[in-house]
Order: C-alpha cells, then structure tokens, then sequence
C-alpha cells in the first residue's frame, strides 16, 4: 500500500489532526442510531451519515462528526444533533454550530424540558444549555455517570444512567431513583407516562433504508483488483465497487471472509470455509486439498508461491507443487494467523505460540521463551528492514523480529493488533488495533487517527487517490 501517511497524516504536520480528520469520509451504513421529523421531512442518524429528506450529509459534506446518535427538534425550530465523538452541533438547515462549554466527547441523548435542552453524555453526566450556555447538573450520580438515555413524561425529565439505574428528575430539582440495578436503554412515552426498556430488541429501531448498498458494516478485508474496490466481509461475504459510491454482493462468494489477495488476474480469498479465487467474473474453490477450510492469511513470494496460513499451520502453492508445514515441522504451534514474505526471501509466520522464519537453514522459532516476544499470541506479520519483519501481538503491542531476535517498538507496547492489521509504508508504521483504532507510528512519535466509523480496525487499501479504512462498524476513505 503506497503513501498512506501522504493522504490522511503528512509524516512532516503530525500536529495537523484537524486537517485529517475532515479528509475521512465514512460509507454511510449500519442500523438507525435516532430519527424524528423536522421541518416536514424525516430526518435519520446512522453511521458515517445524516439523511435529511433525500440528502445525504457526510462528513465531506460538513456533517461534524462519522457518528450522529442523538437528533432533538430544539426550542427555536433548529436541529440538534449529538454525536458519539463530536460533541453536540445545531443544524440551521444550511450549516452546523458547535454547542460550546460540554465535556468533550460523545453525546448519547437529548431533550427539551423544564426550559431548557438536556444533554447526556457518555461519560460526564448530565448537562442543560439554557440561553446558549451549557452547565452541568449538580448530582452524585447522574451529574457523574454515562447516561443511556432521556425522555419526558408528564412527571419529569426520566434518566436512565447505565448500571446505576433509572431516575426521575422533577422541575425545582428533585432527583429520585425509580429503579436499582435495571439499566434503561430507552424510554417510551405514553399519554405523559414513561416505559423504561432495557437494551434490546425494544430499543432497536431497525435497519436504516439502504445507502450503499454494502451488505453488511462489519469488515474484515479490503482490496484494489481490475480497478474495483473489493470489500470482504465478516459474515455477508464479499462485495465490490467500481465507484465508491454503490457497492453489489460478489455471487458465489463464502460468507466468512478473513482477507483479500490480488494476483494478476485473480483474487484470492481466504475464508473461514476454505481458500477461494475470483477470475472471469466468478468465485470458485481453489482446487487444493489443505489441511483445514479456515484459512486466516495469504502472501505471494517472488517466485509465484502462494502461501496460505490456516488453522493446521501454512501451506505453500506453487511451481514446486503443494507444501504443508506444521507442528511436526518445526512450527511453534498448529494455528497460523499470518504469513509474510521478508524483504530477503525467507518466509515469517505467526501463530498462536510464536513466530517462525522458514529459511533455506531450517526453522527459527521465536517466543517468550527466548525473551524475543513478549506474547507468544501473533496476529500480524509485515516486512520490516533488510531481513526482519514486525510482529503484532494479541494483546502486547508490536515487536521488530530479525533472525537476530527481537525489540518491542516504544509507544506500541499495549497495541492489541487486529489480523492482518500491520503496514509499513516509507518509514511509517500503521497498526490497525482491536478498540483503539488505527494507530500510526514515525520518527519515535505515534498518534491515532480520528474520525473512524469504529475504533475496531480490520483493513486498508489505497484505491484511486484515496485510503480506504475498514472497521468493525464500517468504511471510510480518506482524501488529500
């Protein structure tokens, strides 16, 4: 993948996250988050969008943040707009106004009351804003806990505050608990009388109408092949693009699909139910008998080989025929997440137990044991320097390996590294990690990327002058 760190982070403007973060555009998918009717039109919050009537607003279309989750029509006829990373924002119709002076962060619910708007935040409480100044509200609990959510009844502001329960709030100040230990996902309203329902199918409010058309928001691979943009996907199989804009379902494709690997003029895809090609327009079966149908990784050497990591260790295709080695071959353990060719030729695998360099000597192995890794669980592999590569870990961070040994790279320590979720591009290193997003490392300094559709990072790819990220809750691209 080519200059990654040009099109979203300049290696030379680390400070210049603003700039970033307004380049991320979020395909529009995933289930409702709120709706309500504004101005005669049905407006919806859903993920990397909000739909007003027949338009669409995107974070490249000003839209604030890539996740509106709560919608509010507010004293003065303006759309109010909560957003899980963005704060709050209200709508005019033709431009967004930060609500200033709330905690930064994510906004869960909203609701006018009592003469004001309320705000519940996902970690700072409850607030109000009365004549354009937000204050916080003064309470052990709900002034202090994440709220779930607001509704008003005809006895109050009803609050549901996570865990610690459901409260009623009455105009003068009176604060009371209705219920312990019951954790109120929504409210409905009823003739003036309040239902707190717990998370759940009473609070979903369904899937959103079709944007995209991608099948599922949850991906797990993404490449560029016969100039399309091609999606897998965690249980909606495989999908493509020759736009950006529409996506179509690949017929014929498996449902579980754990990476993409263009060769030439075939795709190859590894799924959970076997190894895979797309050519001429059609999926089928590789016709190779591997040790086991889930197959978590690919890589292409040189020399044509197509090494494929399983869950019985890596089978190598090529010129030479068909090679499997495991365990009984010098592997430290039998599952193999990931395979990588070193930029000398040798083979690097990891596994559940360590890592492994296949060379023409033999199998080197490297694990705690030896002091080399500091967990043997690895996820990811990319060459890295003349003859090593980067290993990420399941849960402590990245380490440079060589035949030498190994060193864990500072400011990576507590990476947990998703599969496949490691790029080296000109000196810069990209960690796609599991709940913390995707990290970039360059020069001793490593920062985060804002403004995902979810801090799950599966996969990237560069695709006509864009980067395009995806995540457990959905794709985004980033422009120049």
């Amino acid at each position: 993948m080519r200059a990654l760190m040009t099109l979203l982070i300049s290696a030379a403007l680390l400070g210049q996250v603003a700039a970033a973060q307004a380049a991320v555009c979020v395909v529009p998918e995933g289930p409702k988050q709120a709706e309500l009717a504004w101005r005669g039109q049905p407006v919806l919050a859903r993920p990397g969008a909000l739909v007003i009537g027949a338009r669409t607003l995107t974070p490249c279309d000003g839209l604030p943040g890539p996740q509106p989750q709560a919608l509010l029509v507010g004293p003065t006829g303006d759309l109010w707009v909560g957003f899980q990373q963005a704060g709050l924002h209200r709508f005019d119709g033709a431009r967004f106004t930060a609500v200033t002076g709330l905690p930064p962060g994510g906004v869960r619910a909203l609701a006018v009351w009592d003469g004001a708007v309320w705000v519940g935040t996902g970690a700072a409480g409850l607030w109000r804003v009365v004549d354009g100044a937000a204050q916080p509200f003064a309470h052990r609990t709900l002034g202090e806990r994440g709220i779930t959510a607001l509704a008003v009844g005809g006895d109050g502001l009803h609050v549901g505050v996570g865990p610690y329960g459901w409260w009623r709030v009455r105009s003068g100040g009176g604060v009371a608990r209705l219920a312990r230990g019951f954790v109120a996902g929504c409210f409905a309203v009823h003739r003036g009388r309040v239902r707190a329902e717990p998370p759940g199918p009473a609070c979903d409010l369904g899937p959103a109408p079709a944007a995209s058309g991608l099948p599922s928001a949850h991906v797990t691979a993404l490449a560029e092949h016969g100039g399309a943009l091609w999606v897998g996907l965690f249980d909606q199989g495989l999908a493509r693009s020759a736009d950006g804009v529409r996506f179509q379902p690949v017929p014929e494709a498996p449902r579980l699909i754990n990476a993409l690997l263009p060769v030439g003029d075939t795709l190859w895809i590894a799924s959970a139910k076997g190894l895979f090609f797309h050519r001429d327009g059609r999926v089928r079966p590789a016709p190779v008998r591997l040790p086991s149908a889930h197959v978590n990784g690919l890589v292409a050497a040189p020399d044509g080989t197509l090494w494929v990591a399983h869950s019985v260790g890596v089978t190598a295709i090529g010129p030479a025929g068909v090679r499997h080695i495991g365990v009984d071959e010098g592997l430290p353990a039998r599952i193999a997440y990931a395979v990588t060719v070193a930029h000398d030729g040798a083979v690097w695998v990891g596994t559940a137990g360590g890592a492994a360099r296949l060379a023409g000597e033999g199998v080197q192995v490297f694990g705690q044991a030896d002091g080399a890794l500091p967990h043997d669980w690895i996820n990811a592999l990319a060459p890295y320097g003349p003859d090593g590569v980067l290993a990420g870990t399941y849960d402590a961070g990245v380490v440079a390996l060589s035949p030498r040994g190994g060193e864990a790279l500072p400011g990576l320590e507590g990476a947990w590294v998703n599969p496949g979720g490691l790029w080296v591009d000109g000196g810069v290193i990209w960690v796609a990690t599991l709940g913390t997003g995707l990290w970039r490392a360059a020069q001793g300094a490593v920062m985060r990327l804002p403004a995902l559709p979810a801090d799950d990072v599966t996969a990237t790819v560069w695709w006509r002058g864009q980067a395009w990220v995806g995540t457990r809750g959905g794709l985004a691209a980033g422009g120049a």
